[in-house]
């Protein structure tokens, strides 16, 4: 009757911890942890709970509970992950390798390894990793991530190869704008500018979307429209000094310096240690000695 009470409260347990209900979802681990310490889903769903709530050292020692009496490759997957975020990188791949290795079944355990391995900058493993994967299982979400691995590489062909193998009629806004960079770092304006429209008429509101369509009508000259795009990205986001300081730079390159110096005050008024502010600041001193920079 115990065990049986046990799972129930597991369960509800679980229920609970969906509904990001995480309170209630730890009172009933733990009464269902009284009820049957050595149940590992009990011991599972614990080390789940302390991971959401950063309490990683216990979730570690429930994770190595459950490890000890049933070895199975989400509980090494679910080690691994707390281990990475720890930054026991190496502990971490040990636990994904080895539930790769015992169950090689098991897609997640590789699909961690290989994010692990972007993560710590092992990129060549990671290629290779991505590469395996996706010989199985060609996702798009599987491609997307390896044509991110490349371009933490810059081999923005070998990228846009990747993502061009993905139908574009399914294309979300994120991959628009993979694609865009991609074809904005090639130099090939007119396709970034194609790609960095598609994402943004996905998420119009999205100022990394526009900022890079605005970098890119800059790249190629039309100042009016990268300014324009920059100018929509501040009454998006007003309290943002980075894309008030990125306004500030277009003008001042078009010689307004009165209005380039209104828009880096606006910036250092938020962060008044924002660098490229006070560069720039530093630099409007020189060309004009009015504006000094404000101590």
């Amino acid at each position: 009757m115990e065990k049986e009470k046990a799972i129930a409260l597991n369960n509800e347990g679980a229920k609970h911890f969906l509904n990001q209900e995480f309170d209630k979802a730890a009172a009933c681990y733990d009464k269902a942890y009284e009820l049957d310490p050595k149940n590992t889903s009990i011991l599972n769903n614990m080390g789940l709970y302390f991971h959401q709530q950063k309490d990683y050292d216990k979730a570690v020692a429930f994770f190595e509970k459950a490890i000890k009496i049933t070895l199975k490759p989400h509980f090494l997957v679910n080690l691994g992950n707390v281990l990475s975020m720890k930054g026991e990188y190496a502990l971490a791949w040990n636990q994904f390798s080895k539930a790769s290795e015992v169950f090689p079944e098991h897609q997640n355990a590789r699909i961690s390894l290989a994010k692990l391995a972007t993560h710590i900058e092992e990129l060549d493993k990671a290629v290779q990793l991505w590469q395996v994967i996706i010989n199985e299982y060609p996702t798009d979400e599987n491609k997307i991530q390896l044509g991110r691995v490349f371009m933490k590489m810059k081999h923005w062909e070998k990228a846009i190869h990747i993502l061009s193998s993905m139908d574009s009629n399914s294309w979300s806004g994120e991959i628009w704008f993979l694609a865009g960079q991609c074809e904005f770092h090639l130099k090939n304006y007119g396709l970034a500018v194609k790609s960095f429209k598609s994402a943004l008429a996905e998420a119009p509101d999205n100022t990394s979307f526009r900022h890079y369509l605005a970098m890119t009508y800059l790249a190629i000259g039309n100042v009016v429209e990268g300014l324009d795009h920059l100018l929509k990205n501040a009454r998006l986001d007003p309290e943002n000094p980075a894309i008030l300081t990125d306004v500030a730079v277009v003008y001042l390159s078009q010689g307004e310096v009165e209005t380039a110096a209104n828009w880096l005050d606006k910036a250092l008024a938020l962060a008044p240690d924002f660098e490229k502010a006070l560069h720039y600041k530093s630099q409007m001193k020189q060309i004009n000695p009015r504006h000094q920079v404000q101590n």
